[in-house]
């Protein structure tokens, strides 16, 4: 298992109610767990560090590889993607994501999108939504500066400084402006996740009375557009809708 070694001064930065649960144990006693084999151990250890307020790529691909191991295939992918907000260009993330959905048995092919579209998305998709502001933010505040120099009454600034820059550089900001709120509707606003539950039942409607629709299994993929007396109602990705219960269901 690589990347077991989360740094001593990352467990020392945790909240006072992680300390109280020794979080060095807690990381030990996990490592040793998946060393042996006891893999829903690990898991239970690797997610008391993350609920103690630790939200590191590190430990979500630790805990992804405890989950993968104890045939959580949906839990694995929660994980792997939640580190891959902190980590977007993270090599083993992706690849361990890329291969734990293998292992999902529903294929469901994804609605087809225009060539821009996939193209913008996957160049945002190796940003995280903090790179993205302060990108934003430092180009903004470069602009900003560059026009009050182009534009000071001071004739010899104006020619040393051409308007076609200055206007190309507010381009590029309305561009990683663009890329900003992309991240945030991918990491705030959608309400991206897996099914977690080895196999459950997606109907017509929030309860058991309405129609059954298809039987989903762990690791299928979708998005929650609402939540209703215990049921999400959850658009997948070939743009078919139905109702799960919130159990099976897991929000990224």
């Amino acid at each position: 298992m690589r990347r077991l070694l989360v740094l001593l001064l990352l467990l020392s930065a945790a909240p006072v109610t992680l300390r109280a649960q020794d979080p060095q144990k807690l990381f030990d006693d996990a490592v040793s767990a998946y060393q042996r084999g006891r893999y829903d151990s690990a898991a239970i250890g690797f997610s008391r560090i993350v609920q103690g307020g630790i939200d590191d790529p590190r430990v979500w691909y630790n805990l992804g590889n405890s989950h993968f191991k104890s045939g959580h295939i949906g839990a694995a992918l929660v994980s792997y993607r939640r580190g891959l907000r902190l980590a977007p260009r993270d090599a083993d993330l992706m690849a361990n994501l890329r291969y734990v959905r293998l292992f999902a048995v529903d294929k469901i092919e994804p609605v087809g999108e225009l060539f821009l579209t996939t193209w913008w998305r996957a160049a945002v998709d190796r940003l995280s939504l903090q790179e993205a502001r302060w990108l934003a933010s430092l180009i903004f505040w470069l602009a900003a500066v560059l026009t009050v120099w182009r534009f000071w009454p001071d004739p010899s600034r104006r020619a040393r400084l051409p308007l076609w820059l200055v206007t190309g550089i507010w381009v590029v900001w309305l561009v990683a402006t663009g890329a900003s709120a992309t991240c945030y509707a991918r990491d705030v606003a959608a309400r991206d996740g897996f099914v977690i539950a080895t196999q459950t039942e997606v109907r017509g409607g929030p309860g058991d009375e309405y129609t059954l629709q298809f039987v989903a299994h762990d690791g299928l993929a979708g998005a929650v557009e609402r939540t209703e007396s215990g049921w999400h109602l959850v658009r997948f990705p070939n743009g078919l809708k139905g109702w799960l219960p919130v159990s099976s269901f897991e929000i990224i």
